[in-house]
């Protein structure tokens, strides 16, 4: 039997009626919607922080010159 605790109370699944069984199921797909959310969030902002990082990697090598890859005309 599952409970769910809301404004300090415990509720029992075992004694929701049907509209209050769709509701909790309802909260169950929400929760687990706010949580892939999270993770996603935190893969990207890694990601972001990584790219980052290359940008300031990139910026010390030294730069080529593209003008000079070209052949003289």
């Amino acid at each position: 039997m599952a409970k769910i605790k809301i404004n300090e109370t415990d509720y029992y699944t075992d004694d929701f009626n049907e509209d209050q069984m769709k509701m909790y199921n309802e909260i169950q797909i929400a929760s687990s919607e706010m949580d892939r959310i999270a993770y996603m969030h935190q893969v990207l902002t890694a990601r972001r922080e990584n790219l980052a990082g290359m940008i300031v990697e990139a910026a010390k090598e030294p730069q080529v010159d593209d003008a000079k890859d070209e052949p003289e005309a």
